[in-house]
């Protein structure tokens, strides 16, 4: 048996239209926030893995047979392996690179006879100078350091700018929850202030009546959030199973962790209903004295 209720709440259409409204609500932070969780991810994994390594390419010259060309990228691999902070240094195959640039030539180009940039993938295992590496690169014609630091730099700038602008999402769908609350608690209270008023004749404190509309408020936001909830989530693993389709592997994919996170939002929602609706109550009824 639930707890006495003496106020009719459910008779005003306004808090009728609660949970659909709150629905919708958790349903937009769902997405939003799930949204800034992947972006922090994609953050972190491209920071690290991009971290403590470059690149250098060995640039082909007109009439330069394979041979040639192959001779200059091991002396430029030979010469980072010398370097003091370098950790390992090794000539990408062109098997790989023709791997890499088959979505867009095709799975029948013979990429040794285009004028690639040969790549060398360096390992750091300390910070170096990047100025003297360059130096050294010098001795190997057509060799340059194709450093990442700049646009990771940026890249990831850009990503925490929009995790920043999804958590600022998120706080103003929570703001906008409050609000809808608060007009549909006023509204109960003008729909039932004679019977508020009856009450508080025979005595009944102003904790009693607002704990009445606080536990309706409550389970409103609930049964609303769990729906914008459950229908969030099966938009993500819609979304989540069309980009499975996709040959993309920079694209991020959910942790473990982002599922209770997203779960915790119906609750949250139950919360800020629960909470708003006893301010508003309690502000009121002092009022009343």
């Amino acid at each position: 048996m639930g707890p006495r209720s003496d106020l009719p709440l459910s008779d005003n259409p306004a808090i009728r239209i609660l949970p659909w409204i709150i629905a919708l609500m958790v349903y937009l932070a769902t997405l939003t926030l799930a949204g800034g969780l992947l972006v922090a991810t994609m953050a972190d994994e491209w920071s690290r893995s991009l971290t403590g390594a470059l690149t250098v390419q060995v640039t082909p010259t007109k009439s330069e047979s394979l041979a040639e060309l192959d001779a200059r990228v091991a002396q430029a691999t030979r010469t980072l392996l010398k370097t003091p902070g370098v950790k390992s240094a090794h000539a990408i195959p062109l098997a790989e690179i023709s791997a890499m640039l088959e979505p867009w030539l095709g799975p029948e180009s013979n990429i040794a006879d285009l004028p690639l940039p040969r790549l060398i993938a360096v390992t750091l295992d300390r910070e170096l100078d990047r100025e003297a590496l360059a130096q050294r690169l010098q001795k190997t014609p057509g060799a340059e350091i194709d450093d990442h630091e700049y646009w990771r730099t940026h890249l990831v700038m850009f990503l925490r700018s929009l995790e920043i602008v999804a958590v600022i999402m998120v706080s103003l769908i929570g703001v906008t929850t409050a609000t809808i609350v608060v007009f549909a608690t006023r509204s109960g209270l003008a729909v039932h202030l004679e019977v508020i008023e009856v009450l508080h004749l025979i005595g009944a404190p102003d904790d009693y009546i607002a704990s009445q509309f606080q536990r309706h408020a409550q389970r409103l936001g609930f049964i609303g959030g769990v729906a914008g909830g459950v229908f969030g989530v099966a938009t993500l693993l819609g979304l989540s199973t069309l980009a499975g389709n996709l040959d993309g592997a920079a694209l991020p994919s959910f942790q473990n962790w982002h599922w209770p996170v997203l779960a915790a939002l119906p609750i949250a929602s139950a919360y800020i209903a629960k909470w708003t609706a006893r301010r508003i109550v309690i502000r009121a009824l002092t009022s009343m004295v």
